[in-house]
C-alpha cells in the first residue's frame, strides 16, 4: 500500500513537472568568452541528473576496483603464508624425523616468505647442529639474534642445549648465567645450569644455585634438602688432594642440621681416615665421637665399617659400644664384621671365629671371608684359612 501511494506522488509530481516545464520553459544561458550556450532548463536539470548518475557509477567501479585489488594481495599474502607455514612444517616434521639435511634444506626455505622466522632458524641450526655443521649452526644462531633481538631467551636456550650436546660445557656455562642475568629464576636456565654443573662437579656454583631453585619452585623443600646434602657429599668426596685443615673448613660451613645427616657425616669421616692412615695424624676420637652421635640415632653401614678399621687403646671399651648397636639394630653383617675384627685384636679367637661365621651366614662378604681366612691362618688352620682366602678373592674379582 504504501508503495503504491509513493509510486502515485512521484507520477503526480512528474505530471505536474511537465506541465510546468511546457508553460514555462525558461531557458540556461551559459558564457565563457569566446563561447555561449544557451539550453532549457530541464534539459540543464536532466543533464545535471545524468553527470550526477555517471559520478556516482565511476566512484562505485573505482570501490570495487580497490575492493578488488586488496582481495588480490590478501590472497596473494595467503598464498604465500601457507606455502612459508608448508615448508616450515615440513621441516620441523623432517627435525623430529631425524632427516637433518632435508629439515635444513625445507626450514631455509620457508625463512623468505614468513613473517617470523626465528623458529626457522633455531631449528635449522638444531638441524645443522647434528649434522655437525658447527659453522652453519653458529650462523643461525647469529640470525636468529638478528631477525628476533628481544627473543634472548629461547635463543640462548638453545644455543646452550646445542653447545652440551657438543659438549663445550664452559660456552654453554657462560651462554647460562648471561641468560641468568636477564632472568634470574627462569627454570629452564636453572635446569640447564644444574645439568652443567653437575657435569663439571662444581658442586661450589650447583650449590650457589639451590636457593633460586627452590624459590622457583623447581624444588621442595625435602628435595632441596636432599640436594644439597648429595653436593656437600660430593665436595668431601673430592676432596682427597686437599689438606685436613681445607677439609675441616668444608665442614665448618655445612649448615648445622645437614652435620646430623648420617651421609654427611660419612663423607667427611671418611676423609678424616683416610688422612689419618696416609699422613698419621690423630684423627681417632673425632672420628668415634661423630660415629657414636650418628649411629646413636640412624643406621649407616659404612660408619660401622669405619669404626671398625680404627685403633682403639680401649678394645673392651669399643666392644661394649658395637654390642649396644648389635641390640638396637639387630644382626647385620657390619655389625657382626666390626665386632671379629675387634675380638681378633683383643685376641678373643673364639668370639671373632663365631661373628665371622654369623656373618658370612647372611651373604657372601669378601671381607669377611679374608679376615676370617687371616684369623684361621693365625690359628693354624691353613686347609680352612685358604678355602676362605679362595672365597673372598672370588667374590673380589666378581661373577
Amino acid at each position: 500500500m504504501r508503495r503504491s501511494m509513493v509510486f502515485l506522488l512521484f507520477l503526480v509530481a512528474s505530471v505536474w513537472f511537465g506541465v510546468e516545464v511546457i508553460r514555462h520553459p525558461g531557458y540556461l544561458l551559459l558564457v565563457y568568452q569566446p563561447w555561449m550556450v544557451q539550453m532549457p532548463i530541464w534539459f540543464a536539470l536532466l543533464s545535471l541528473f545524468v553527470f550526477f548518475v555517471l559520478f556516482y557509477l565511476i566512484i562505485d567501479f573505482v570501490g570495487q576496483v580497490e575492493f578488488l585489488w586488496f582481495r588480490f594481495k590478501n590472497w596473494l599474502y595467503i598464498r604465500r603464508e601457507h606455502r612459508s607455514y608448508s615448508k616450515t612444517q615440513q621441516g620441523l616434521s623432517a627435525l623430529i624425523e631425524g632427516r637433518w639435511k632435508k629439515a635444513e634444506r625445507l626450514l631455509l626455505a620457508g625463512v623468505n616468505q614468513s613473517f617470523e622466522p626465528l623458529i626457522n632458524y633455531l631449528s635449522a641450526a638444531q638441524a645443522a647442529h647434528e649434522q655437525s655443521a658447527y659453522d652453519r649452526r653458529d650462523h643461525y644462531i647469529q640470525k636468529a639474534y638478528q631477525v628476533a633481538p628481544n627473543a634472548d631467551l629461547a635463543i640462548g636456550l638453545t644455543q646452550a642445549k646445542l653447545e652440551m650436546k657438543q659438549d663445550q660445557l664452559e660456552q654453554a656455562t657462560a651462554t647460562l648465567n648471561h641468560l641468568r642475568q636477564v632472568s634470574p629464576r627462569h627454570p629452564r636456565v636453572l635446569k640447564l645450569l644444574e645439568k652443567v654443573y653437575v657435569r663439571l662437579a662444581d658442586w661450589k656454583n650447583l650449590q650457589s644455585i639451590l636457593p633460586d631453585m627452590r624459590r622457583a619452585k623447581i624444588l621442595t623443600s625435602e628435595e632441596y634438602v636432599l640436594f644439597e646434602k648429595n653436593i656437600y657429599c660430593e665436595i668431601f668426596r673430592v676432596s682427597s688432594n686437599k689438606r685436613l685443615s681445607d677439609i675441616r673448613l668444608i665442614w665448618a660451613e655445612i649448615p648445622r642440621y645437614l652435620k646430623k645427616n648420617p651421609d654427611v657425616v660419612c663423607a667427611y669421616v671418611t676423609q678424616l681416615f683416610r688422612h689419618e692412615l696416609v699422613t698419621g695424624t690423630d684423627t681417632t676420637k673425632e672420628i668415634e665421637g661423630l660415629i657414636r652421635k650418628i649411629l646413636k640415632h640412624h643406621w649407616q653401614p659404612d660408619l660401622v665399617k669405619i669404626y671398625g678399621s680404627l685403633q682403639f687403646a680401649n678394645l673392651n671399651r669399643q666392644l661394649v659400644i658395637v654390642g649396644e648397636w648389635l641390640k638396637m639394630y639387630g644382626q647385620r653383617p657390619e655389625i657382626l664384621l666390626t665386632l671379629g675384627k675387634l675380638c681378633v685384636r683383643a685376641q678373643l679367637w673364639g668370639k671373632a671365629k663365631d661373628y665371622f661365621g654369623k656373618c658370612l651366614a647372611q651373604g657372601a662378604n669378601a671381607e669377611a671371608s679374608l679376615e676370617y681366612g687371616r684369623l684361621l691362618e693365625r690359628l693354624g688352620e691353613s686347609n680352612e684359612a685358604l678355602q676362605k682366602y679362595r672365597e673372598g678373592l672370588l667374590q673380589l674379582s666378581g661373577p
